[in-house]
């Protein structure tokens, strides 16, 4: 008998939180170690990601374990992608079918976290579902009531290993309760959160310094906007500059390969490589 291969946690740009990592398990369970393909020393990402055991499909899915031959070749279908009307900021793990997905509020991946308020956006203005990773799975199991006996049994086998106890009224909680969940990103020491001016996005996470005394533009013309960006720029205010250009890409979407250029400056100047990277996938998927 082989010995069951465990998946390598290099599924996000940090350690996969414990809560998740016990739901891809069982995905791994029940797509891939349970099948012919395992006994056949073969890998198939897509059963991994789609596995009936979730109620949700995996945004990401771990490489081929070492030794098993990969049904599938290829890094493309492991590359983080950002949802519509999304920001860089916001890294899914779940995908919901609809468009709309649930992940995480990363807004400075150098502070080097293992978690981070999660929640739920494409399609739609984000919103936040959850304190942390936990949490965010609570919301995610939820609604009891649809979904089928099919829906019903996967939710009741993760709510029961993830140690989450159902109430008639809330779903799935571990407190019981239904309340708005604020975005708390735990500033550090000289460090400041700048909600986002448009209303809509998750605003900026920056030490101090990187922070003018004047809030950016972000209404109007786009290259009003730009020059504005660019002289804060060049003061050294990067966050400021990245305040601005996010809100005007929520303000108008269309605009991204305008802000574009400054808008990677402004990640570059705060050491920010993974927006970065991100931030082009945006660009190349609206092109």
């Amino acid at each position: 008998m082989m010995t069951p291969p465990r998946w390598t946690d290099d599924l996000f740009p940090f350690p996969t939180p414990p809560a998740l990592a016990k739901v891809i398990d069982i995905a791994w369970e029940e797509g891939f170690l349970t099948t012919d393909l395992y006994e056949e020393g073969l890998y198939d990402a897509d059963r991994v990601q789609t596995s009936f055991a979730l109620p949700f499909d995996l945004c990401e899915v771990p490489r081929a374990p070492q030794g098993w031959e990969d049904c599938y070749a290829g890094e493309e279908s492991r590359r983080h992608h950002v949802p519509f009307m999304s920001v860089p900021e916001l890294l899914p793990f779940a995908d919901l079918g609809t468009g709309a997905c649930v992940g995480w509020v990363v807004p400075a991946p150098e502070l080097g976290r293992t978690d981070h308020p999660v929640a739920y956006f494409g399609y739609t203005e984000p919103y936040i579902i959850g304190r942390n990773t936990l949490e965010g799975l609570i919301y995610l199991l939820s609604p009891l009531d649809g979904g089928g006996e099919s829906h019903r049994t996967q939710v009741a086998r993760l709510a029961a290993d993830l140690g989450i106890h159902p109430t008639p009224k809330y779903g799935l909680s571990p407190g019981g309760g239904d309340v708005e969940v604020s975005l708390n990103l735990a500033s550090p020491a000289g460090w400041r959160h700048e909600p986002d001016p448009s209303g809509i996005g998750i605003g900026v996470l920056a030490p101090n310094d990187a922070f003018a005394d004047e809030y950016p533009a972000f209404t109007g013309d786009t290259d009003f906007i730009l020059a504005d960006a660019s002289r804060m720029l060049d003061a050294g205010y990067p966050a400021s500059a990245l305040l601005g250009l996010t809100a005007a890409y929520h303000e108008d979407t269309q605009r991204l390969s305008d802000l574009h250029p400054l808008w990677a400056r402004a990640y570059d100047d705060l050491g920010r490589t993974l927006l970065r990277e991100r931030l082009d996938v945006m660009l190349e998927d609206c092109g």
